[in-house]
């Protein structure tokens, strides 16, 4: 990721992988605080062997809109695990179908799908 930018800010992004399937960024977070370019850092996703998506805020819970980035294998043995609960829910189980899914609406922290939803973040490799 973009290398003058704080890397707490881009910690969210960088550290997707194997590991962490899914990080996310505000829109106005990457324009007004980091100073970058959304193409840019799909750019450097893709080049690290990354899917991403752009999604505005019409179809995103963020107000802002939010760049996603996800690593598709690492999410699909995520969904795959998760599969019972995701037909449960009536959630996609195609990564990207299912990054927009998540994108479009915040769920309550007891929701079914919020351990799948934690495990594709992985909120524990947060450094604090």
């Amino acid at each position: 990721m973009a290398s003058d930018a704080p890397a707490y800010v881009l910690e969210n992004l960088s550290l997707v992988g194997p590991a962490k399937a899914v990080g996310y960024l505000p829109l106005r977070t990457v324009a007004e605080v980091l100073g970058l370019n959304v193409e840019d850092l799909i750019t450097q996703a893709m080049a690290r062997g990354l899917r991403a998506i752009s999604i505005g805020p019409h179809h995103c819970c963020i107000k802002s809109g939010a760049l996603y980035v996800f690593d598709a294998a690492a999410l699909e043995a995520v969904l795959r695990v998760g599969s019972a609960t995701l037909d449960q829910v009536e959630a996609p189980t195609d990564p990207e179908m299912f990054v927009r899914f998540i994108a479009r609406d915040w769920f309550a922290p007891d929701h079914p799908i919020m351990p799948i939803i934690r495990a594709a973040f992985a909120d524990h490799l947060r450094s604090t």
